[in-house]
């Protein structure tokens, strides 16, 4: 019954990934070349790094794990760095996108042209620049915490952090948006996991660039996520959706 949405939700999220791709080689992946120096620098290890929405536990565009004795094309990247990190971003642009819509569905809400960029708006608001207030994007050779720690901090971050916008965005109660802002505010306040040891041979200047380079690239991708989705769904759902 909903497959044309289904469709046109996947589609919109496909398109958002491709154009993620060549936004990343803007400034995101030259910084991450530019860390990997310093890593090797450092006596080059294993490292596996992401920069894209789809990483849980990161906030910043995927790029695909990899070591650094390796060459461009190999078992690990079998279609190169470009190649993996296309196919990782159409990937996470598709997941996204079919969370934002099933998201849509369950509240009873309809993702337009008109609000599309609200959604995604949103959405970057969600999964990426609340939880980098307490874990930022980080370079290859930059000190960090267990993985699967990290990863399900990020996890709660997010659906804490989605509730709150639900409380504060679609309720008018006062006691909802005090509650909503409590929840977006909670994980902070417990702290993200940190590494025991914080040095790291990367620049601080580099790290902070790579921050703010990563949340705009991320905000790219969603303003584009949602703008898609409210064109495609408006264009071809809509009237299966009143159906």
């Amino acid at each position: 019954m909903l497959v044309k949405y289904l469709l046109a939700t996947i589609v919109a999220g496909l398109f958002a990934g491709i154009l993620l791709t060549p936004a990343m080689y803007v400034r995101s992946v030259p910084l991450i070349l530019h860390a990997e120096e310093y890593e090797n620098a450092a006596g080059g290890h294993e490292h596996e790094h992401a920069a894209a929405p789809a990483a849980a536990g990161e906030t910043a565009p995927a790029v695909a794990p990899h070591t650094h004795e390796e060459e461009e094309v190999s078992p690990a990247l079998p279609f190169g760095r470009f190649g993996n990190t296309l196919l990782i971003n159409l990937v996470a642009g598709a997941g996204f996108a079919l969370i934002t819509g099933a998201a849509a569905l369950f509240l009873g809400r309809k993702i337009t042209v008109q609000n599309g960029i609200y959604w995604g708006l949103a959405g970057f608001f969600i999964f990426n620049l609340a939880p980098s207030f307490s874990l930022a994007p980080e370079l290859p050779a930059m000190p960090a915490a267990d993985l699967a720690t990290r990863q399900a901090w990020w996890l709660i971050t997010v659906l804490l952090t989605a509730g709150g916008v639900y409380f504060i965005v679609l309720r008018e109660e006062i006691w909802a948006r005090v509650l909503g802002l409590v929840l977006i505010v909670a994980p902070h306040i417990y702290g993200a996991p940190e590494a025991d040891d914080l040095t790291s041979a990367v620049p601080p200047t580099l790290a902070s660039e790579f921050a703010v380079s990563t949340l705009a690239t991320n905000l790219f991708f969603w303003v584009v996520l949602g703008t898609a989705l409210g064109f495609a769904i408006q264009s071809y759902a809509a009237s299966e959706l009143e159906a």
